[in-house]
């Protein structure tokens, strides 16, 4: 998993663990309020959400010290800072349409009126035009009560947010998430009348929305019973099945292990009695009840708890020749020492069979207590000579996953229910590819490459981050260079580094094969291809939501990601508190949850299928991914050669992927238009985004507000890792950068980078 996937999750596991503690503790108190009649609620109903506001930005919001990580430790400066101190500051502010403060570049922010056709305002599109990276911005209401008295304050936000009413800081949530309706809940005092409600929401970047609503004690009942219900069905989703000994995931031949929940507790607490069956399969996928050899063993654990609901889960176990005792074989582990690391290597050098010894005997008990070392051991029992380098995708994990969803297939019964997924066709008329050639020839000046060049070597100096980009237009090779310390030389051209959520327009282009190739619809549901899931109704999810993260899903590689033979079934357990249709909300497991499509369909794992029917015929040789939306890494011409996919609409050279027609189902659309109930500026396309590079001269006198320093017409996707992929629809050019992190001034130079390759066109 990648680090910000990591640190993301972290994020959400511990606000979500103060979020239902503080829930419960709400839920007791307005309980004993209830019963006892002492408080006297203001308000009654269930409240609207406030769709009118005054809005003010955009204001800097930069960690406090360059370069530090985005992480609210402390709190960023936009945070701190109070930009309202020229009319009475934030805890006296009465804002009115108009008025205008002192941005600290000297530039002005004004106050103008703004009505949210949905109930989550939407300040991406509200500021469009400015900067929408680390900044804040204002939200202004009046919130009228009858009376005085108690209600809670229902609010959610991407990402942090400020709260302050009537001049009082009530809130304060310093968090990077993408919103949620009522996903903070505050208690506040009304006052009869008029109450000045100030909401301050900070960017990192992705989407940037708030929702407010002021609810009365009733239905702040429901929330936090529907809260619960998530917890519930969440704890249960992290419950994982495992053999009842700690040792028993490496057995001798006879009986199997017995099988039992690792967490039995939430287990009841969601599903109530859960009683299981549990069928065993060998390595030829025979169904067993004894284990009569050594090798891979699977388990299929299937149940149903009281509403209905089925239960899928399976896991792989290796039975061990009876006669071979691992443990007492003084196995050695012999590690590399870690470059970069605060260890003495002499030190390390010296005590290389101690550290060995140590590692030998921590490996063997992984194989024993781990299903991770179940499935290595599986791997090693089952390897024969290759006569070759083994390939990206010969690893256990993807030959775990090729036997599991054999097994997935064969219990569903689908075995040759669909027409297989054909190859990328040879074309007629081959398409562009990358490769060398003139400026002229690439339609840019004749020293693009040095202007480029130049920026590359100030940006690398100053934030001291490798990196290596590549630029082509027309499939012309315009500068192809690695930009690092000379004297350490640590990153090559082809060396292969962090792609994060780049990894979703790889899926996209994936997808658009069964697209193509009429084997997969769109709006289909996953129902009509996974078990048990609405094929039907409201909870309905199909391959659109999935890719356009309208699922109610959240996080990445969660419950194990696509390693997970049934992470479709995890997922459906949790249906009762997803939303489709009814939420725009970034994450990675719509992504997965459509690779377990393609997987039943295909009959390939899903790195598998990437690796034959993507990366190879693409001529794509130094990336590996471990995910559909995150934890992939890259080589900057791999990545090009996926931009210059795009930009031929689906061809690479005599390769034909997809059509043009297909191709324009990718394009980011206006979600609205398939889904009501979201803002109409919300744009997604399938893996695919609109990266439109802000010109920093934007808005000044002669220069168009929306000027961008590429096309508009320019797609792609961000990354976490702040790597870079454009492909520019209309200049017929692609833009690529690779690196692990973006280091100091990443958006200045950004900047200027973007400008030093359009400066460098010439027109058409």
């Amino acid at each position: 998993m990648d680090k910000c996937c990591l640190f993301r999750a972290f994020l959400i596991c511990f606000f979500a663990i103060a979020f239902v503690t503080a829930g419960a503790e709400m839920t007791q108190e307005l309980k004993a309020e209830e019963q006892t009649g002492e408080e006297v609620w203001a308000q009654k109903d269930s409240g609207e959400f406030t769709r009118d506001w005054l809005l003010c930005g955009v204001f800097p919001n930069p960690p406090h010290e360059e370069g530090q990580l985005y992480d609210h430790t402390p709190p960023c400066v936009g945070l701190d800072t109070d930009y309202l101190v020229e009319h009475g500051g934030e805890s006296k502010i009465m804002p009115v349409a108009g008025m205008t403060h002192k941005r600290p570049d000297g530039t002005e922010a004004k106050w103008f009126e703004y009505k949210s056709p949905v109930d989550i305002v939407d300040l991406l599109s509200s500021f469009a035009g400015q900067p929408s990276t680390n900044v804040v911005a204002y939200a202004y209401a009046s919130i009228e009560s009858q009376m005085a008295g108690k209600a809670i304050l229902a609010l959610g936000s991407d990402d942090g947010v400020k709260v302050w009413l009537n001049g009082e800081v009530v809130h304060e949530n310093l968090i990077g998430r993408a919103v949620s309706k009522d996903s903070d809940m505050i208690e506040v005092a009304l006052k009869e009348g008029d109450n000045r409600l100030l909401v301050k929401v900070e960017q990192s970047d992705g989407d940037w929305e708030f929702a407010v609503r002021t609810v009365g004690k009733e239905e702040a009942l429901a929330i936090k019973a529907r809260q619960e219900l998530k917890e519930k069905l969440i704890g249960f989703q992290n419950c994982e099945l495992k053999p009842r000994g700690r040792w028993d995931y490496m057995f001798v031949p006879g009986n199997f292990p017995e099988i039992i929940w690792d967490k039995p507790d939430l287990v009841e607490k969601a599903m109530g009695n859960l009683p299981l069956k549990v069928r065993w399969f060998n390595a030829d996928l025979e169904e067993v009840t004894k284990a009569d050899k050594p090798g891979r063993y699977l388990a299929y654990v299937e149940g149903q708890n009281g509403s209905g609901m089925n239960i899928r889960r399976a896991l792989t176990l290796y039975c061990r020749p009876e006669n071979w005792l691992p443990w007492e074989d003084n196995i050695k582990s012999y590690v590399d020492y870690m470059p970069g690391s605060p260890i003495d290597r002499e030190a390390w050098d010296e005590r290389k069979e101690t550290i060995a010894s140590w590692a030998g005997a921590q490996f063997v008990d992984f194989l024993e207590t781990e299903e991770q070392g179940a499935v290595l051991m599986s791997y090693l029992h089952e390897m024969k000579p290759l006569g070759r380098k083994p390939s990206s995708i010969d690893r256990p994990e993807v030959a775990n996953s090729d036997i599991h969803l054999a097994l997935k297939r064969k219990i569903m019964g689908i075995e040759g229910k669909y027409p297989a997924l054909r190859m990328p066709q040879e074309s007629s008329v081959p398409a562009p590819v990358l490769r060398k050639g003139t400026a002229q020839e690439a339609g840019v000046k004749p020293d693009a490459a040095e202007k480029m060049r130049a920026v590359c070597r100030e940006w690398y100096e100053e934030s001291k981050e490798p990196f290596v980009i590549l630029v082509a237009r027309h499939g012309v090779i315009v500068i192809h260079e690695v930009f690092d310390d000379v004297s350490e030389g640590t990153t090559e051209i082809y060396t292969p580094l962090e792609m994060a959520s780049i990894t979703k327009a790889m899926t996209g282009m994936m997808f658009a094969q069964f697209l193509d190739q009429g084997l997969i619809d769109l709006d289909d549901p996953v129902g009509k291809y996974l078990p048990d899931f609405p094929i039907e109704g409201e909870m309905a999810i199909t391959l659109r939501h999935c890719f356009t993260h309208t699922t109610g899903l959240e996080g990445h590689f969660e419950w194990g990601g696509v390693h997970n033979p049934w992470l479709d079934n995890v997922i459906l357990n949790g249906i009762d508190y997803l939303t489709p249709s009814n939420i725009h909300l970034y994450n990675g497991m719509g992504y997965d949850l459509a690779g377990k499509v393609m997987e039943v369909v295909s009959g390939k794992s899903i790195l598998r299928l990437l690796h034959e029917n993507f990366f190879q015929p693409l001529g794509v040789t130094k990336t590996t991914n471990d995910d559909l939306a995150c934890c992939t890494v890259s080589c900057a011409e791999d990545i090009a050669r996926m931009g210059q996919l795009l930009l031929n609409k689906g061809s690479y050279g005599d390769k034909v992927f997809f059509s043009p027609e297909t191709f324009d189902k990718l394009l980011p659309k206006q979600l609205s238009k398939y889904y009501p109930d979201l803002d109409n500026s919300i744009e997604w396309g399938i893996g695919l985004v609109w990266m439109r590079d802000r010109d920093p001269d934007a808005g000044k006198e002669g220069v168009p507000e929306d000027k961008t320093l590429l096309s508009r017409n320019t797609v792609g996707h961000g990354a976490a890792s702040s790597a870079i992929l454009r492909a520019d629809l209309d200049n017929d050019l692609v833009v690529v950068q690779v690196r692990d992190t973006a280091g100091v001034k990443y958006g200045e130079y950004l900047n200027k980078f973007m400008r030093a390759i359009g400066d460098s066109l010439i027109e058409e």
